[in-house]
C-alpha cells in the first residue's frame, strides 16, 4: 500500500510518527562535540642541548703539531758552560776581612753582573740542563750561564733572589740541611718558595764538612744521603745534584758520591783531580767582587 491511497488523515499522522523517530537522533547529533584531532608533541628533556641548524658546518678537527726531538750535540763539540758560584750577596761591614770580602757581593755589583749578562744576550740554566748538556749533549739555549749560590744564606733570599725575578735569571742553590731554619739562613717555607717558583734546589752536605774527610759509613749517611732524603721529602721530587764544601774532593769521594744516587757533583775552578768521573768534577768559579772586566771575560770563557 502506498502513501498516496491512504486517507489524508492517516499520511498525516504516519508523517508525524517518524518525525517523532527522527527529530530526537538528529538532535542528538547536533549538541554532540565535534570530533579534536591531538597532535602528541616530541619531549623535550631541558639539558637536552638544541640541534644545531642542518645548514651549519662540522667543527674544525685540531690536531698538535709533533715536537721534534733535539739532535744531541756531539762530544767533541760540547763546549764550556761559565758556572758562578756566590755566598753572600750584601754590602760589605766594617768587621768584614779583606777575605771575607772576597765571598761578599754587594747588591749593587750583583745587579750590575745581571745587567751585563742580561744585556749581552746570556741565558742562565741549572744543574740539570748542564748536565743534560755534558752527559747527553742536550742543546742548550744560546750563551748560557749558570748562577748557583751555596750555604742558603738567608741574603741570598732578601737580596739576590728579587734581582734574580728582575732580570728573568734562574739559579740553583746548594743547601746545607743542618742550617735550614737557624738564624742567619734560609727558613723551609723559604726553600720550598723557591722551588715552587721554579728555582733549582740542591744538597750540599749536613754540616759543611769535607766530602775527604769522612771516615765511617756513618760520616756518608749523615753528610751525603740524609741531606738529599730531607730536600727531596721537603720538596716533593728528587734533589741528585751535589756542590762539594770547599770545592774539595778526589776520585774516590766522587766515586762514593755517584753511589748513593747522585748524577753529577761540581768543584771549584782551582781544585781538580784528574782521576774523576768529569760529570763529577764540573768547574764553577767563585764570583769574587774584585774582579776586573778582563779577568770576569776570562771567567765566562772558562780562560781564567
Amino acid at each position: 500500500m502506498s502513501f498516496r491511497a491512504l486517507p489524508r488523515p492517516q499520511v498525516m499522522l504516519l508523517w508525524l510518527a517518524v518525525a517523532a523517530l527522527i527529530l530526537p537522533a538528529l538532535s542528538a547529533c547536533d549538541s554532540a562535540p565535534a570530533a579534536t584531532a591531538t597532535v602528541i608533541q616530541p619531549a623535550i628533556t631541558p639539558t637536552d642541548p638544541p640541534a644545531p641548524p642542518t645548514d651549519t658546518p662540522p667543527p674544525p678537527t685540531l690536531t698538535t703539531a709533533a715536537t721534534a726531538t733535539p739532535t744531541p750535540i756531539p762530544l767533541a763539540d760540547r763546549g764550556f758552560v761559565p758556572i758562578l758560584c756566590y755566598h753572600h750577596v750584601r754590602d760589605w761591614v766594617q768587621s768584614d776581612t779583606a777575605d771575607d770580602r772576597g765571598y761578599i757581593v754587594p747588591p749593587s755589583k750583583f745587579e750590575a753582573t745581571l745587567k751585563y749578562l742580561k744585556e749581552n744576550g746570556y741565558q742562565s740554566v741549572v744543574a740539570q740542563q748542564v748536565y743534560d748538556y755534558y752527559a747527553n749533549g742536550q742543546p742548550l739555549p744560546s750563551k748560557p750561564i749558570m748562577l748557583s749560590f751555596d750555604d742558603d744564606n738567608n741574603n741570598q733570599y732578601t737580596n739576590a733572589v728579587p734581582l734574580l725575578k728582575k732580570y728573568g735569571f734562574n739559579a740553583t742553590f746548594f743547601i746545607m740541611t743542618v742550617t735550614l731554619d737557624k738564624e742567619n739562613y734560609m727558613t723551609s717555607d723559604q726553600v720550598k718558595e723557591l722551588d715552587k717558583e721554579g728555582f733549582d734546589l740542591q744538597p750540599h752536605t749536613w754540616d759543611h764538612r769535607p766530602v775527604t774527610t769522612y771516615k765511617t759509613d756513618a760520616d756518608w749517611q749523615q753528610q751525603i744521603v740524609e741531606p738529599k732524603q730531607t730536600l727531596e721529602k721537603l720538596l716533593g721530587h728528587p734533589t741528585p745534584f751535589f756542590a762539594y764544601p770547599y770545592g774539595i774532593y778526589d776520585a774516590a769521594s766522587a766515586e762514593k758520591i755517584k753511589s748513593y744516587g747522585y748524577k753529577a757533583a761540581f768543584r771549584l775552578s782551582e781544585l781538580s783531580d784528574k782521576d774523576t768521573d768529569p760529570l763529577f768534577a764540573i768547574k764553577r768559579y767563585i764570583a769574587n767582587p774584585y774582579f776586573t772586566d778582563d779577568q770576569f771575560q776570562s771567567v765566562l770563557t772558562g780562560n781564567w
